[in-house]
């Protein structure tokens, strides 16, 4: 089922300064880094999977980070989203420690991730799974969903509503009340990344957005993408893509073995000698 995406119709255009992603608000809009990773550190076994890796990402900003298969980026990605406790090291959150904090308590404090695998619920509808993004928008409790009471229609009206808008936004309205699972993998991608957005976030972390999508999806998505973080969103991107990684982001950061190997701006990176030797190849 791999019919083509109209991800054009009622969406702003690529690169716009407005994509409803809301929660920015009160970013700082100054420069000042909003996420700041500081030396985090994390063994297992006895092997260093990730050794004093720090960055920072500001409002609107976009961060890759790169490198090949076991340089620790998923690691280091798990252990500023909650789900592994580090050794040592410290994030912030708008200058507010969050080292170690559960994940099921970052989203209020507006930072979302996604995954590797796209993790949608196969059964629910389009539309279904991106308003579980949106939960941190709620206060009614399950007796007053059960029961109907105005409060919750309410808050389910209003849910609809984001739902609606992000899935014009990423151009995926036709798709809106079919399965998640009958979508193709592109639109699923896309779909998570609409997921992601549902909360509000002021930092969105994703981890291989780009596994699994062809050229044009890949280009559809730096396009969605650079909307998203120009909107004011900060964005943590791990990506093995290089061309997105190119094209979006701001600064790249650069591991292998658990270390960095490199810092700067995609043509900093991109003229490395010793990035051009391990992960760009022949890139110029």
């Amino acid at each position: 089922m791999n019919e083509p995406v109209d991800r054009t119709a009622g969406a702003p255009a690529r690169g716009a300064a407005h994509a409803p992603a809301g929660g920015t608000q009160d970013a700082p809009a100054d420069g000042t880094p909003l996420l700041e990773v500081r030396s985090l550190t994390r063994s297992f076994g006895g092997v260093r999977a990730v050794r004093d890796v720090g960055f920072s990402v500001r409002a609107g900003g976009a961060r890759a980070i790169i490198g090949p298969n076991g340089a620790g980026k998923t690691t280091l990605l798990d252990m500023v989203t909650g789900f592994t406790r580090p050794d040592g090291g410290t994030v912030l959150l708008d200058g507010r420690d969050i080292t170690g904090v559960p994940p099921h308590r970052l989203p209020r404090q507006g930072l979302m991730r996604t995954f590797q695998s796209a993790r949608l619920v196969p059964l629910l509808t389009v539309r279904e799974n991106v308003m579980l993004g949106a939960h941190r928008f709620t206060r009614s409790g399950f007796l007053s969903g059960g029961l109907r009471l105005p409060r919750a229609r309410r808050e389910e009206r209003a849910l609809h509503g984001r739902a609606a808008t992000l899935l014009d936004f990423l151009g995926l309205t036709a798709f809106a009340d079919r399965p998640a699972a009958d979508l193709p993998a592109g639109a699923q991608r896309l779909v998570e990344v609409a997921r992601g957005l549902a909360g509000g976030p002021r930092v969105l972390l994703l981890d291989e957005p780009a596994a699994g999508l062809d050229d044009t999806e890949t280009a559809e998505l730096a396009d969605v993408l650079t909307a998203v973080h120009t909107s004011g969103v900060a964005l943590v991107l791990v990506e093995h893509n290089i061309e997105l990684v190119m094209k979006v982001s701001e600064r790249i950061l650069v591991l292998d073995a658990g270390q960095v190997v490199a810092d700067g701006t995609p043509a900093e990176v991109r003229g490395d000698p010793a990035v051009i030797e391990a992960y760009l190849g022949a890139t110029t």
